[in-house]
């Protein structure tokens, strides 16, 4: 009780200071949409670099800067797809736009580059013709808006309705998922978003296999079986998944968020640094932004892994802590460095480290101080964009290493635990307009991630919260894109994934959540140990925009494990049509 109070006063402190500020330098976070970030990746790159401040790898994005970002590449491309993106961003994201012309825009400087009016004006914000009841849909992209002064909300309904057939199993897929998101402001400083929704999902065998071994669904948490007589469905499952936050800015430079959400730290496909594979986890984040540096502080309280799941809800779900920063330095429009760390630890009766709280020292140097308990992560990053047609991105994350064992030739010693990722997108392929292509590789050694605490792994309500696959592997990615229309998009995807899974008891160092104390021994790892197993992953799908928000598509899947052990083989092939309503498509890999 006394160590949750003094956390409890830390974060007063915190906000208290927020309310002096001045100039919102900060605001609200777009969705977690992959699909959305590939346009606004592609913007950049076509407009070489985007703004400067605007730093990619931090997701998710702050709308006001998607807006800047919009208003900046509609200088470069004209053309009807590009116009209707760059409109989308702006329907979207209409709260920080003026809806006056830049004619009437007072401008603080002589050169008209700087507008005094906070927000950025746009010729490109529209209002529907025929709002509904003069009350509802005013401007073509929310269902319900405000706008006075000092205050401003954004009310949208949100669902995704799919059914399919899954030919291997004989079974039907379906999707019911409804919500609500809802966000808004209050004067310059002060800003909230919501959403939540309902979810009934008939998921295909590879995912209602991994969630009745965990107990979890991806990217939520506990759930209850569902079966349905009238859509003749069963062995669907049932759960609620909640985003929220109030943010509040100290001045212009720096931005405080405490609540639920998820996070994406990355420029690729995947991320070894931080994902938003689990479930969303309270948290108290830091965002300082200045000059040519985006600095990022995420303080978390994440559900450790010995729970009660379908059986019952009668006891608390154990907790543990992060600790995480991200350093992104960007010297110009088209080069980024990034330098990543985080710490994951429990103490006895949930007390928070307290040292831990330090927002710029390294947390190398606090484990040290306070007897080396818990499990650190470290990486560094990097992106460059070549002469608006391609971007080169990597990362690297270090867990432990010997530099001893690898000079005396024992890379193979067990506490060699780091991954790496390398990638390339390519936009224009051939000189063909919106034909973007990408390809990214993925390496982890075994027991990255993973710690002799098993509460102390990279985890959060049994997911990794990092790669899927957690650690030894090995994959490629190949990705093509193609926008036919304004409206129409095609796309497909390949993942190559190689990995070797436990034996019984014995971990062999792609199970996160099993401690590293029950590995075979201490030479002799390599990736792909354990139970070799080859995973081919297709998906393709065909999207229409039926209007604002709206999406019509159809989704074809094909999985193929290939296990050393015949009877851990199995084989997905899905098929799919669905509408969705201001709700992203989330497709779990794994």
């Amino acid at each position: 009780m006394k160590t949750s109070t003094t956390a409890s006063r830390f974060v007063f402190i915190m906000l208290s200071f927020c309310f002096g500020g001045h100039l919102a330098a900060q605001n609200i976070l777009t969705e977690m949409d992959h699909d959305a970030h590939h346009t606004y990746d592609r913007m950049m790159i076509l407009s070489g670099g985007g703004d400067s401040s605007l730093h990619s790898a931090i997701q998710p994005y702050w709308r006001h800067d998607l807006v800047v970002l919009a208003d900046s590449f509609s200088k470069y491309r004209e053309d009807k797809i590009s116009s209707h993106q760059v409109q989308s961003i702006y329907d979207q994201n209409n709260e920080f736009i003026n809806p006056e012309s830049y004619l009437f825009i007072p401008h603080a400087d002589s050169a008209s580059s700087f507008p005094y009016r906070h927000g950025v004006g746009s010729p490109g914000y529209r209002r529907s013709k025929h709002p509904l009841l003069n009350t509802f849909y005013k401007t073509p992209a929310h269902f319900y808006e405000v706008d006075v002064k000092d205050f401003y909300l954004r009310v949208n309904p949100m669902l995704h309705l799919a059914a399919g057939s899954e030919t291997e199993e004989g079974v039907a897929s379906y999707y019911n998922q409804r919500g609500l998101s809802l966000r808004g402001g209050v004067g310059e400083n002060v800003f909230f978003q919501t959403s939540f929704y309902d979810s009934q999902v008939r998921y295909p065998n590879y995912i209602n296999q991994y969630t009745d071994s965990v107990g979890v669904v991806p990217g939520a948490a506990l759930y209850k079986n569902f079966s349905s007589s009238l859509f003749d469905v069963a062995g669907a499952k049932d759960f609620l998944l909640a985003t929220a936050y109030v943010g509040v800015n100290l001045g212009k430079y720096i931005g405080f968020q405490l609540g639920h959400n998820q996070f994406f730290i990355g420029e690729g496909i995947r991320s070894l640094f931080l994902s938003d594979f689990s479930t969303p986890y309270f948290s108290l984040k830091i965002n300082t932004r200045i000059w040519k540096i985006h600095y990022q502080n995420i303080f978390a309280e994440i559900s450790a892994d010995n729970f009660m799941s379908v059986s019952g809800f009668s006891e608390a779900v154990p907790k543990k802590y992060m600790a995480a920063h991200y350093l992104s330095f960007k010297p110009n429009k088209t080069f980024s460095l990034g330098l990543f760390e985080t710490v994951i630890f429990d103490r006895p009766g949930n007390q928070f480290e307290l040292q831990y709280l330090n927002p710029i020292i390294l947390y190398r140097t606090v484990e040290g101080w306070i007897g080396s308990p818990d499990n650190v992560i470290l990486g560094f990053s990097s992106r460059l964009d070549i002469k608006k047609t391609a971007s080169l991105y990597g990362q690297f994350a270090l867990d432990d290493i010997s530099l001893d064992n690898i000079l005396d030739g024992h890379l193979d010693w067990w506490g060699n635990k780091f991954g790496y990722q390398l990638g390339a997108k390519y936009i224009n392929v051939l000189g063909v307009d919106f034909l973007d292509a990408q390809v990214e590789w993925n390496q982890v050694r075994p027991y990255t991630y993973s710690h002799y605490d098993s509460q102390a792994n990279y985890s959060n309500y049994k997911q990794t919260m990092a790669h899927p696959l957690g650690g030894n592997f090995n994959e490629w990615i190949f990705s093509v894109r193609y926008q036919v229309t304004k409206r129409l998009l095609l796309q497909s995807k390949l993942h190559l994934m190689y990995t070797g899974e436990d034996i019984d008891s014995i971990s062999y160092g792609s199970n996160v959540i099993i401690p590293n104390t029950q590995r075979p021994d201490d030479y002799g790892h390599y990736i792909g140990q354990g139970i070799e197993t080859n995973i081919t992953f297709w998906s393709s799908s065909v999207q229409y925009e039926l209007s604002p928000g709206v999406m019509i598509d159809a989704r074809y899947l094909y999985r193929n494990k290939s296990s050393a052990l015949p009877v851990r083989n199995l084989k997905t092939n899905l098929f799919q049509l669905g509408v969705r309503y201001n709700m992203a498509y989330r497709e779990d890999v794994f």
